[in-house]
């Protein structure tokens, strides 16, 4: 999976304090915040800095991002600190280091607010070296039970770009709908909806027999 709608870009520098730096004044503690059957999800710490900059540079990763990619030091560690003040200021939401069982980074997924409205839109960006092997579906779904179950949300969203073909199919198995396309950080985008009241765990998989007949109606 290559995309689902993308993180909120770091904030600059001078909209950080003092209190947004780590309080031991070198690192965040490396916590994990959440967990699938094969996936530990991590706070993002400055030690993952280079980890942000493989994914930012993977030209298969990026070619499809509606925001711009993470490829100088100085966002990286923006976007660390960014990761962190959110999990101070809105405590359940997140940007974070995705790992497989045996510690080995594979990429990242985030529940993050998302413009004026107080959405919150679910993300997910793994490495080409994890893309196949069902870690965005069981990422995905750990996120909803989490949003849903553990913080009541009433909704999430979702976005990708038009040209993207892995993303939708994903969303579907989640029970996302599509809603009328719009635009993120000035780029098309294809917009989806999950409401509470509809998440009703992974849906199975639609055949491809099941796909060829659709496509011929």
């Amino acid at each position: 999976m290559r995309t689902a709608d993308e993180p909120q870009p770091a904030p600059p520098a001078a909209a950080f304090t003092a209190d947004d730096l780590p309080a031991n004044g070198r690192d965040y503690p490396d916590t994990e915040h959440l967990r699938a059957r094969r996936l530990r999800l991590h706070g993002f710490a400055f030690r993952h800095v280079f980890d942000l900059l493989q994914l930012g540079r993977e030209e298969r990763v990026t070619r499809l991002l509606l925001d711009d990619p993470i490829t100088r030091i100085d966002d990286a560690m923006g976007l660390v600190v960014w990761a962190n003040k959110l999990y101070r200021e809105r405590p359940g939401l997140g940007l974070w280091h995705a790992r497989d069982r045996a510690g080995r980074f594979i990429g990242l997924f985030s529940l993050t607010p998302s413009g004026a409205a107080g959405d919150v839109a679910i993300g997910v960006r793994l490495l080409p070296s994890a893309w196949g092997r069902g870690y965005a579906i069981e990422g995905g779904a750990c996120l909803c039970a989490h949003a849903f179950d553990g913080l009541r949300l009433p909704a999430l969203i979702a976005q990708c770009a038009p040209d993207n073909r892995s993303v939708p199919p994903l969303l579907e198995r989640l029970g996302f709908q599509e809603r009328e396309a719009g635009t993120q950080f000035g780029n098309p985008a294809r917009r989806f909806h999950l409401a509470r009241s509809a998440w009703q765990g992974l849906r199975p998989r639609r055949s491809r027999r099941h796909d060829r007949g659709d496509a011929d109606r």
